[in-house]
This record gives structure tokens, C-alpha cells and sequence, in this order.
């Protein structure tokens, strides 16, 4: 239109009106501004949104304002003397007036906060919900003042109409006799019965008779908002009944439609302690979805009331792809008495829809307040003189003046005594200085047979200790070997019996302990340090709570080499039973409060979204209120870490932090950090270290993981974002923690999962560096529905400490079945004897509704009897025991190979109960990948659709796949290593997990199919072996196997076997070539070739030689006695060293197996696993006596090289 050079407007008014419009049209009149009257809602606005951090931030906002402009332009029209104007030429100082003005009436009014020292400026919960529904100050103002908890339907009504919006809305000449019809007629909410009120007449009319008037589009669009505004202020208040009404009004605006979503709930209620309930609820949709009428989503509100007060409500979203799937919400409400809670499930939009269920919980055995705490006493600090050796004390020269308050409190305890003992204090406090009190003292007591386990309860910290003990023990004046496990069981009773102090993660403890009668190094021990012991209350908890179960039984039969246990856990509230269970006496509990600090640190939890609102942590509203929270609170320059539920949220959440921090920062630390930007090889990690911003996750580099923990410590870089899966295995520390949500997506479930407590303390522990700060906070932002729980168990006056439960009957068959395979257990007696060494045999007692039992004793003891009762039979079924008498207990063969390989018992009934002999290349990988292993593996958000992308392209399709599932990611990540089809990020640290454990699983499978050895089973088995080979090499079986030497490509491969005169297909031809002849081929430099050269001759070959020893006749069958010799070509070199396989993830040693079988038939006959160098090896196989003269076929078999596989024909 600006283009045009004439344009016409047509005004229509009436004559008296003609004439004003003429004038104002032709004199010209300026635009004013009237911001001036709703300066307070727009102000409230920005803060709301994160634009405005601070009243100076507020004054720089209003220079942009037109209102600025029109005060500059005309100063005398809005108040402002011309001399005024004259020594303030930017009127600097009414704009702070204004802003004064402005930031005074919303902090009366509790919308927002203002700190006047500092200026800063942060919303409230008020201020919030008027931001979010554009709803005024005015309006938000008549809300608060208005309701009351006796309200009926029609005061709700009408202090909605009362709404400021609504009063510019009035009647039209044509409109008055109209709405008198109306209001005389039956409406269900006469909310006013005359035409004095015009607006509220009129939207009264409107929203009850859907007349159509010409206001209709501004009325329906506001109704929505102001009502939605109206219920989350009474959610905000917790009345129930009145939440019931406004929710009522809210869906009575939308338009009506039939078919009503219907949920049946179900809910169970588990007492944590005498404070809170833990309520899982089970939401089961039970009705047919219609596009049309329910869209893509259908939202709930989740009520749980009790006497007519909310005492929980979430908001929850059912997505038409999941309407045939059970949800679960788990939450946690407060033990009120009476025990009756009132739970509602009902349709944001739907009147009618709505699902109630009443529980009366008085049966419910709530568990004893529990006892008192450890008080920390006033003692004066001791330093490394208390030790009274010099070699203990030169450790800690130059490292520590003063031990800890809690550390002194402990000293005597540790260090003089060989007494079992519980230390149970906050993350940060020093605990790992006391495990070394408990080493030193071992090392005193023990100094020839000194023999220590540290469990660390991930792999990342177990790095972390096994570098830190290194330097401390080993490279000191005490000369200690300190080894850390490989998870190799042959490799690792090697260090056990070499090492002093043996560091490990408890998976790896299990499996070596397991065997304990039979290995003296874990028989002997003289002390066992688990660390984080409250992680048995978490899913994964069930390995550390058997393997110190294990070992504090053990302890108690062995009285000759006494073994002392040493545990470190956060505070916990069931510190007594944790004492017990490990055998420590009163004297050595030390349970301290869980606000015991060496440095205060203030908690601030702030709710960061309204129930319908999902807010995703990758957002900009995210990113903004984080910026405001570390500029407010670590000012000058102090170091702050933000912690993000996933490693795939990392990057997004960093470049948004760096957009905001960018224009708040300067580039002081651009110039200082090149030399080390230099060495990082992430491109994304570049760019932010240049504004001062790193981040760490576990699909980063390690070299880059280093880098960016050195610049970090160095205080090169202010911020550090890390996922929340690396809290434990990082040790940096900063003065401000910030928990950028305290919820992530479970893909696999559908529904947002909540950090436990125990994580939160982890993420506390990084607030504040010792020596360096002397306070510290942490700010966790974190979703409505959970801010109650976490602030009673974080930051109230007294916080409780952590509730801590087993999990063990969840994961009872392994562990039974590793018993009796180790011959600890041998009838139903000894069973229930081990279980009475369990952390859940004495919660059991305690907390008995927990486990969904009563409290009489006699009641508990017949659970635990019916459970055993119950795995033992299961495993018996399974074939994995033997039960003769009722009462013996034995184990079978694949009881063994589930114990022996620490694989679950299900996976091996998977593999039993599904392998055949028609089973083939697609049928064996879609076995293995359901193995119950690979359900652990993460499926983050937006990866279902790049594991549905690699399947369409793979050479193996799965039938309508749930990408959602980690059993359909681990197959196509297996494929697409096959196909060294390449994936980045978090889909290859991934994909290296996949195939570490793909190839256990292989050789177990291997092993099951040689038990069932039914006929059929010869091809099966070499099937597996040979995926076996792919999965190392990373290569089909089709492939040619030239692709595994070093620097051969498809094209190489393809010119070699079409070589002219001979075709060059394998290793051995390629390697038996004239020198002259493969250059010439291979077209290479001389270092390439002589790569290839020596893989060629590292590529192992054997000479097999058979003899038949004794063949004795028995009935109607013979039993055969083989001695076989196997001759490496490598036999000049001691060690072969690991396996040449690049593309597989770590080092690995090659194993071989040695089959028997007959051909014709397709029949295993007998298998064994055999060294990788010379060995002699006898076979036992039976045959039928009327076969004669048969001949069978050995095959030698690697597990790691593709065309490495010998046979030999024999006859007998």
C-alpha cells in the first residue's frame, strides 16, 4: 500500500461526528502515547518473560518504549518542565521514576520480587499467571480479592465478568432490547439481571446463549484466558472444591462435542517414612479416539484432595499414539490423618469427563518417626599429626592443614578402631578422606596381608579414585599397588591377588565375588569400602545391596582373616537399620543431619512452569531464566555449573545460554584460551569455550572432557553445563549450582520421570569450593507438582534425611541362582539364612507396607518364605537348578552360564526357549537384541526417529517396529556398525555399549546352544560364532574379508579379487603375493603396506592334529576320547596381544572354541573353549555303536576374525 500514490479510506459516522473527523483528519493531530496507564501490566510482562532482569534493565526496556520517544519529543504534555529537560537530556531520571513507580506497585501486590539494594527483579507465582494469560493488574487484583472458598457457581461467574478487560465492551443501538429478552429468559447462571453493568450483561448473554454479536470473536477469545487465569490462582490456593467450579467454567467455554474421554485409575500408596506417601497412579484410557473430535492430545488435571484441600495436582497430557497404553505417575502426598485420600482424574476440556477414587489407607503401617540424628560436635579441628607416623603424615603435607569437622568427629572411630562403621553425611563433606583414614589404619594393622576393595559406584568415579590413590598411595613413601578391575574375570583375579587396593564398580565386584569359596583373594580380604551405599534405594541398587550382603556374610564365617566393612552414605533416616545390616555397632553410627555442610549453601527452589505448560529445557524461556539466575547470583566472575537432565539437551541448552550470556559478557577470556581451544576437537565445544562457557557430557571426547575440567578449575571459563548422568564421576565444584530441571523424558515408559533425592544431593555436593568460597548456593529449578516434595526434603527449617528401600525382591532370581551356583546356598534354609543378611529383610521389619505386608513378625518371615519359595520354583522350571527332595539344591548348566557371566536369568530363557534350527542371520540377531541387557539402553527425545530412518536403510528389517524400544535401537545400531554405516553423538557412546555387551552375549549364546545341543544345533553354533566375528570386525558375514586388514576399502577389495592372473580373496593369498606383485596391486606408501603386512602375519592360522585315544562301547552307544593338538604359527611369542579390530570399541583378546559335529545330521557333538596359542585338548563325544564307520568334522573357530575358521575331517 505504501507503493501506491493515492489512497482512499471511507469513513461512515453519522453528521455530527462528520465534521470532528474532518478536523482531526486535516489539522493532523500527534499520536499519543498511554503506555503511562499500563506501564505496571507491560513491565509485569517482561519479567515474566526474562527480558527484565533488574530495575536498571527495566530503564534501559522503557528508552524503547514509544512513550520515551513522545516524552523527548513533547516533555510539557506528560508532566515533564522544559528545565528539567535541560539538565537531563535523556530524562534518565524520570524513566527511574516511572520504573520505581511501576516495580513498587507489583512488589506490593506480590507479583513480582524486588530487591531494592540490588535492583533485581524476579517474578512470583501471580505475576506469573497475569503474564502468561495476558490477563491485567487490575484484573488479577478483583481475582485475589474476590474468591472465597464458600463461592457458588454464580459468585465464580460473576467475579469472572467483573473482569477490567471486559468493560470497553458495550451495547450497541440494535443490541439493548435484545439482551432484555435474554435476561428475563432462563439462563443457568444469572450472574446479573439488568442493563445497568452494559459489559457484563452482554458477555453474560454471550457466553450462556452463544448469540452471535459483533463482539463474539474478542468475548470468546477472552473468556478462555481470564478463566484459565482464574483457575490457577485458585489451584494456587489449594481449594478443591472451588478448583472443581472454575475448571467447570474453563471447558463450558469450549465447544461442545460427544465423545467424552474416559479414564480408569487405579493407585497404589507405599509409606517412604512418617512424613510422606509415595503414590504410583495408573492412568488406563477407555475410550475410542477420534481426530476430529479430540485432535492430537487430550490434557487431564491429576487431583489428589484430602478434607476439601488439594494437596497435589499435576497437569497430564494423553497423546493419541499412546491411547492404547497404561500410564503411571508417581508422586508423593503427605501422611495427613485420617488416612482417606480423594483422588480425581478429570478432562481439561470435556464436562462430564472425570474419573474419582476414594482410598481409606488406615491399614496402612506407617513407619516409626525414625531416631535422632548425629550431632556434630564442637571439636577442635585435628590435622595429619593425629596419625602418628611420619609416612602418614608426609601424605598430607602441603594437601590439608585441618581435617573437616566431620572428618575429626570420625578420626578416632577410622583410625584406632577395627570396628565396622556407617559414615552418613552430605555430598562435599570429605568422606573419601575418610575412607583413607579406614586404608591407613588397615595398612598398620596389616601391612603384610593387606588387601583392600573400594567399591565406587560408577565407572566415571572409579577412574577419578583409582588416578587420585594412585599418586597417593602408590607414588608415596607407602609404594602400594593400586589396581583397578577390568570387568576380564581372568585379568582380574590376576590384580586381586597382586594389588593392595583394588578399586572397582559394584557389577565387577559381583561378578568376581561370586565365586568367593573358590577364590582366596576375595575370601581374604581385610577391608571393604563401599562408597554411596544409599544407592541401593535406587532401581540399580539391588547389585550393591547383594555384594555387601555378601560380603558382611563373609565376615561373619570367617573367623579366622576378619574382614572390616566400611560404608559411606549421604544422611539417611533408617541409619540404624543401614548400621545393623552391616554389623556396626552404636558407637561407630554416624548418621549426621543432612544440612551439615563444611560451607553453607542456600538452597532456592523455584517453580518454573504452570501445569499446562510443558516446558522443555532446550527453550528460550529456559535459557532466560537461567542467564537471570546466574547473573544475580554469581556476579563477578564466580564459576557456576548447570546441570541438564540428558546428554542430548546439553549442546541446545549451552548455545541458548551463550546467545544470553553474550550480551552481558565482554571477551576478556577470548585471547587466554586459544591455546587451549586448539586442542579440542568438538566444533560446538569451540565456539562456547570462546564466550566462557563448557560443557561436559558422555558422548564428548575424554581428551575434550579434560580440557574443558582444566579451564574450568583454572577459573579460564565462568560456566560448566553438564548432563546429569556425569554428577558423580566429575569433581569440579563452583560457588553457584544451578539444576536446569529436575525431570527428563522417559521414552521408553512415555512420561516424565523425577530426579530422585539422592541426585539432587549429588548435585548440591558440586556447590562451593573448599578454601576457595565461604558460602555457596544452589538454585533448582524444577516443575510445580514436585516443588513441595523436594523443598520438605531439601530446604525446610529441619530437612529430612534420605528415605532409603530395597529393591532386591525385583531382581531376586539372578541373585539366588549366583548363590547357589557358588554353593553358599544349598537348600531352602540356607536361603532364607542369606536373605537374613539383606538390607530388605530389615526394612522388611520396619517398614513392612512398603513391601505390601502386614506388620506382624510372623507375617513378614512368610513373605520372605513365599518368595524364595516362589524363584527358587521359577528356576527350577527354567532348568537353571536342580531341587532333589523338596529341599537339596544344585545347580545345572545354565544356571552356571547365567552366574559365571553375570547375565540375568531371563535373557538366558529368551535364548533357551527361542533358538531353533531354522533360526537364521535375521532370526538370530532379533534374539539377541531382545536379550532383558539391552532394555537399560536410553531412548532420548527425537531419537525414535533416527533409529526408524536407519532400519528403512538397513539390509534387515524388523516387522513393524516400536522405535520407541531399546531392543529395536540396539538392532539397528548392530547393523549399522556392520555396515560401518557411521552414527555421531550419543548414538555412538551407544552403539560401543552395544556391542561390548553383543559379544558377551554371543559367547553365551554359544554356550546355551551347546546345552541344548539338540540336533540341528551344529550350524546354529556357527552361526553365533561367526556374528560373533561381525560384531568385532564390523562387517557382514558376505563381506569380503580383505575389509578387515588396515587400509582396504570396497574398491580395494573389489580390485584384488578381480586381480589378473590370480584372484586375491583372503589374508593367507594376500600375504603369500610377490612383494613387487601387492605393490603393484595395492598401490600404496611403504608405511601402509607394511601395516598391512603385519596384520597379515599377527592373523592367526593353525595346524590341527587329531588322534582317537579310547572308543568304548556301552549298549547301543560308544563314547569317543579325542586328543587334539593345536599348533599356532605364532608359538615363538608369548603373548599374541589383543585382537586388531579398530572399530571395535576396546581391547580385546581373542578366545576360540573348538566344536565337533556331524554334518550329515547338523548335530553338535561336543564344544570347548580352547586357548589362543599351543594347546592339547581332549573331547569326550558319544556316537551310535551301529553307525560303523562315520565321519565327523572338527572345527576351530575364532571368535574375532572374519574367514578364520579351520576344519578337519576325520574317520572313526
Amino acid at each position: 500500500m505504501l507503493s501506491h500514490a493515492e489512497r482512499e479510506g471511507i469513513i461512515i459516522t453519522g453528521d455530527k461526528e462528520l465534521r470532528q473527523y474532518t478536523y482531526m483528519m486535516n489539522e493532523q493531530f500527534p499520536i499519543e502515547s498511554h503506555l503511562v496507564s499500563k506501564l505496571a501490566d507491560q513491565l509485569n510482562t517482561e519479567i515474566g518473560l526474562g527480558s527484565v532482569r533488574s530495575a536498571e534493565e527495566a530503564c534501559n526496556w522503557f528508552r524503547y518504549t514509544y512513550l520515551y520517544f513522545c516524552m523527548i519529543r513533547n516533555p510539557l504534555i506528560y508532566g515533564v518542565p522544559a528545565d528539567e529537560l535541560k539538565g537531563d537530556i535523556t530524562l534518565e531520571k524520570r524513566c527511574k521514576e516511572f520504573i520505581q513507580a511501576a516495580v513498587t506497585i507489583l512488589d506490593a501486590n506480590e507479583l513480582v520480587i524486588y530487591e531494592r539494594e540490588s535492583g533485581y527483579l524476579e517474578i512470583r507465582e501471580w505475576g506469573r499467571i497475569s503474564c502468561y494469560y495476558s490477563v491485567c493488574l487490575g484484573t488479577t487484583f478483583e481475582y485475589k480479592k474476590g474468591l472465597a472458598s464458600t463461592m457458588g457457581d454464580m459468585d465464580l461467574f460473576k467475579l469472572f465478568l467483573s473482569s477490567e478487560e471486559f468493560k470497553p465492551v458495550g451495547l450497541e443501538l440494535d443490541e439493548e432490547n435484545k439482551l432484555k429478552e435474554k435476561l428475563l429468559s432462563n439462563l443457568s447462571l444469572l450472574a446479573t439481571g439488568s442493563l445497568e453493568d452494559e459489559h457484563t450483561a452482554k458477555i453474560n448473554v454471550f457466553l450462556q446463549k452463544l448469540e452471535k454479536l459483533s463482539d463474539m470473536v474478542y468475548i470468546q477469545q477472552s473468556a478462555e484466558r481470564h478463566l484459565r487465569a482464574l483457575l490457577q490462582i485458585v489451584l494456587e490456593r489449594r481449594q478443591f472444591k472451588l478448583a472443581q467450579k472454575a475448571l467447570n467454567l474453563c471447558k463450558m467455554v469450549k465447544k461442545l462435542i460427544h465423545q467424552l474421554p474416559k479414564l480408569t485409575i487405579s493407585a497404589q500408596f507405599k509409606p517412604i517414612n512418617d512424613i510422606l506417601l509415595r503414590v504410583e497412579l495408573t492412568l488406563k484410557p477407555d475410550f475410542k479416539w477420534d481426530d476430529d473430535a479430540h485432535g492430537y492430545v487430550e490434557p487431564f488435571w491429576v487431583i489428589v484432595e484430602h478434607n476439601d484441600c488439594i494437596i497435589h495436582h499435576e497437569y497430564f497430557l494423553l497423546k493419541q499414539q499412546y491411547i492404547n497404553k497404561n500410564h503411571t505417575l508417581n508422586f508423593t502426598v503427605s501422611v495427613i490423618s485420617p488416612l482417606q485420600y480423594h483422588i480425581c482424574v478429570v478432562s481439561d476440556r470435556w464436562i462430564g469427563s472425570q474419573a474419582d477414587c476414594q482410598y481409606n489407607l488406615e491399614h496402612l503401617n506407617i513407619p516409626d518417626t525414625c531416631p535422632p540424628l548425629t550431632e556434630l560436635l564442637e571439636l577442635p579441628p585435628s590435622s595429619a599429626d593425629a596419625f602418628e607416623h611420619p609416612l602418614y603424615m608426609k601424605l598430607y603435607e602441603g594437601r590439608i592443614n585441618h581435617f573437616n569437622r566431620i572428618q575429626t568427629q570420625v578420626f578416632k572411630a577410622l583410625y584406632e578402631s577395627d570396628d565396622n562403621i556407617l559414615v552418613a553425611a552430605p555430598t562435599g563433606n570429605g568422606k573419601t578422606l575418610c575412607a583413607e583414614f579406614a586404608i591407613l589404619r588397615n595398612h598398620r594393622e596389616n601391612r603384610p596381608g593387606m588387601s583392600v576393595v573400594y567399591i565406587a559406584p560408577s565407572e566415571a568415579l572409579a577412574k577419578e579414585r583409582f588416578r587420585d590413590w594412585e599418586i597417593t598411595f602408590k607414588h608415596s613413601g607407602l609404594n602400594l599397588e593400586v589396581f583397578k578391575l577390568t570387568g576380564e574375570t581372568a585379568t582380574d583375579l590376576k590384580l586381586l591377588e597382586k594389588g593392595q587396593i583394588i578399586i572397582s564398580t559394584p557389577e565387577k565386584w559381583d561378578a568376581l565375588s561370586r565365586s568367593w569359596k573358590q577364590r582366596k583373594g576375595v575370601y581374604g580380604l581385610s577391608l571393604f569400602i563401599v562408597d554411596d551405599l544409599h544407592l541401593i534405594g535406587g532401581h540399580d541398587g539391588s547389585i550393591l545391596e547383594v555384594i555387601v550382603s555378601r560380603m558382611r556374610y563373609i565376615q561373619c564365617i570367617n573367623a579366622v582373616n576378619r574382614m572390616r566393612i566400611v560404608a559411606l552414605s549421604t544422611s539417611v533416616d533408617d541409619g540404624e537399620d543401614i548400621g545393623r545390616w552391616i554389623g556396626a555397632p552404636k558407637h561407630a553410627l554416624f548418621n549426621f543431619l543432612p544440612d551439615v555442610r563444611q560451607m553453607p549453601v542456600d538452597i532456592v527452589l523455584q517453580e518454573m512452569d504452570l501445569p499446562n505448560v510443558e516446558i522443555r529445557i532446550t527453550g528460550i524461556n529456559m535459557a532466560k531464566l537461567t542467564c537471570t539466575t546466574i547473573f544475580h547470583h554469581a556476579r563477578n566472575g564466580k564459576l557456576c555449573i548447570v546441570f541438564v537432565p540428558t546428554d542430548q539437551e546439553v549442546q541446545p541448552a549451552v548455545l541458548n545460554l551463550v546467545t544470553f550470556l553474550s550480551a552481558d559478557s565482554n571477551s576478556k577470556h577470548s585471547l587466554s584460551l586459544l591455546p587451549y581451544i586448539g586442542k579440542v576437537t568438538n566444533r560446538i565445544l569451540r565456539h562456547t569455550l570462546l564466550h566462557g562457557v563448557g560443557y561436559l557430557h558422555e558422548g564428548l571426547t575424554s581428551s575434550d572432557q579434560q580440557v574443558v575440567s582444566q579451564l574450568f578449575e583454572a577459573e579460564k571459563i565462568q560456566i560448566c553445563v553438564m548432563s546429569s548422568s556425569i554428577c558423580c564421576g566429575v569433581p569440579l565444584s563452583a560457588y553457584l549450582v544451578v539444576v536446569m530441571g529436575t525431570c527428563y523424558h522417559d521414552e521408553q515408559k512415555k512420561l516424565l520421570v523425577d530426579y530422585s533425592v539422592s541426585d539432587l544431593l549429588q548435585m548440591v555436593g558440586h556447590a562451593g569450593r573448599p578454601q576457595k568460597d565461604d558460602s555457596a548456593k544452589c538454585i533448582i529449578l524444577c516443575r510445580a507438582p514436585s516443588a513441595s516434595y523436594y523443598e520438605h526434603s531439601l530446604n525446610s527449617e529441619e530437612p529430612d534425611a534420605l528415605s532409603v528401600e530395597s529393591h532386591l525382591p525385583l531382581y531376586l532370581h539372578d541373585n539366588l541362582n549366583a548363590e547357589v551356583v557358588a554353593g553358599t546356598i544349598t537348600n531352602k534354609e540356607e536361603a532364607l539364612n542369606f536373605l537374613g543378611y539383606t538390607f530388605f529383610s530389615k526394612r522388611a521389619i520396619k517398614n513392612p507396607s512398603y513391601y505390601f505386608i502386614d506388620s506382624a513378625e510372623r507375617s513378614i518371615f512368610n513373605l520372605i518364605s513365599r518368595l524364595v519359595d516362589k524363584t527358587l520354583r521359577d528356576l527350577q522350571e527354567r532348568k537353571f537348578i536342580a531341587v532333589q527332595n523338596d529341599t537339596v539344591l544344585s545347580p545345572l548348566s545354565l544356571g552356571e552360564i547365567a552366574s559365571d557371566n553375570c547375565i540375568s536369568y531371563s535373557t538366558i530363557e529368551v535364548f533357551r526357549s527361542s533358538l531353533t534350527s531354522e533360526t537364521n542371520m535375521k532370526g538370530l540377531l532379533q534374539i539377541l537384541t531382545c536379550a532383558s541387557e539391552y532394555s537399560q539402553l536410553p531412548i532420548r527425545p527425537d531419537e525414535e526417529e533416527v533409529v526408524r530412518a536407519l532400519i528403512k536403510l538397513q539390509r534387515l528389517s524388523w516387522e513393524n517396529p516400536k522405535c520407541s524400544y531399546p531392543h529395536i535401537k540396539a538392532f539397528a545400531l548392530l547393523q549399522a556398525h556392520f555396515e560401518r554405516q557411521p552414527v555421531d553423538g550419543n548414538l555412538a557412546s551407544d552403539q560401543r555399549e552395544v556391542l561390548v555387551l553383543a559379544s558377551r552375549l554371543l559367547s553365551v549364546m554359544v554356550d546355551v546352544i551347546a546345552v541344548i545341543s539338540r540336533n540341528g544345533c551344529l550350524l546354529l553354533a556357527l552361526l553365533a560364532m561367526q556374528v560373533n566375528q561381525m560384531v568385532t570386525q564390523g562387517l557382514w558375514e558376505c563381506d569380503s574379508e580383505l575389509l578387515q586388514i588396515p587400509h582396504f576399502t570396497k574398491e580395494l577389495a573389489e580390485r584384488c579379487k578381480h586381480n589378473p592372473g590370480k584372484s586375491i580373496e583372503t589374508v593367507d593369498s594376500l600375504l603369500m603375493m610377490e612383494e613387487a606383485e601387492r605393490r603393484e596391486l595395492l598401490m600404496m606408501s611403504n608405511e601402509k603396506i607394511l601395516d598391512i603386512v603385519r596384520f597379515c602375519k599377527r592373523f592367526p592360522k593353525f595346524t590341527i592334529k587329531v588322534k582317537v585315544l579310547n572308543s568304548e562301547k556301552l549298549g547301543e552307544k560308544k563314547h569317543i576320547t579325542l586328543e587334539v593338538h593345536l599348533k599356532s604359527h605364532l608359538e615363538e611369542r608369548t603373548a599374541v596381544g589383543p585382537v586388531d579390530a579398530p572399530r571395535y570399541p576396546y581391547a580385546k583378546e581373542e578366545r576360540w572354541w573348538l566344536l565337533l559335529g556331524d554334518s550329515e545330521i547338523n548335530s553338535l557333538l561336543a564344544i570347548q573353549r580352547v586357548s589362543q596359542q599351543s594347546s592339547k585338548v581332549q573331547l569326550v563325544f558319544v556316537a551310535s555303536a551301529k553307525d560303523g564307520k562315520k565321519t565327523y568334522t572338527l572345527y576351530h573357530v575364532c571368535d574375532s576374525y572374519l574367514g578364520c575358521k579351520q576344519e578337519f575331517c576325520f574317520t572313526v
